[in-house]
């Protein structure tokens, strides 16, 4: 027992006084290249009969969705994509009934395609 504690304490003694010039790389990608996904709840309120369309409590593509180039549609994305200000919690919110996710956040994975039924 005593080897592997003095082992481990040689290992870290020698990663700490190790001299790298490694450096993070930071990927920010653009606002095409992010992917938002949206699920709609029962308090959801839509600005448009047709926005009703869209099933609840199932995840769905908010961002970049090509069917928000629709005229009928581009309200229904509008509003989902609209923040409320709340004074109490001085933060902003999603628009009430709407829940938001980023998919593979903290990946690359999330970057590869603009649209991921267009591999």
């Amino acid at each position: 027992m005593l080897q592997v504690m003095v082992a481990i304490a040689v290992m870290l003694y020698i990663t700490c006084e190790a001299k790298t010039d490694i450096h993070p790389l930071i990927l920010v990608p653009g606002s095409g290249g992010n992917q938002l996904e949206a699920r709609l709840i029962k308090h959801y309120k839509p600005s448009n009969p047709i926005c009703k369309l869209q099933s609840h409590s199932r995840w769905f593509r908010l961002w970049f969705d090509l069917s928000v180039l629709i005229p009928p549609l581009t309200e229904c994305f509008a509003h989902r994509m609209t923040l409320y200000y709340d004074p109490d919690k001085d933060d902003y919110e999603n628009a009430p009934g709407v829940e938001t996710r980023v998919p593979y956040f903290g990946s690359t994975r999330g970057l590869r395609y603009l649209n991921p039924h267009f591999k």
